[in-house]
């Protein structure tokens, strides 16, 4: 397995947030967020949050886009 770079928003009392946009204890209800600037862009509805980066192990590691061939090509 690798580890994967995710990121969360907590609040000053170190609850996540949630899909439903609320706050919890609970780190298995956080969103999860691939890109640390769409972290930051959805941030700004919540002032006074915090953006934290966590690894995590996953079965299927993030993939860098490749240019293709065929692509390249045409």
């Amino acid at each position: 397995m690798a580890m994967v770079t995710r990121y969360s928003i907590q609040d000053e009392v170190g609850r996540f947030l949630t899909i439903e946009g609320f706050f919890a204890y609970d780190d298995d209800d956080a969103v999860e967020f691939r890109d640390e600037d769409e972290a930051i862009e959805e941030l700004a509805a919540y002032p006074g949050c915090t953006v934290e980066t966590y690894q995590r192990p996953s079965a299927f590691p993030d993939f860098i886009a490749t240019p293709s061939i065929e692509k390249e090509a045409a």
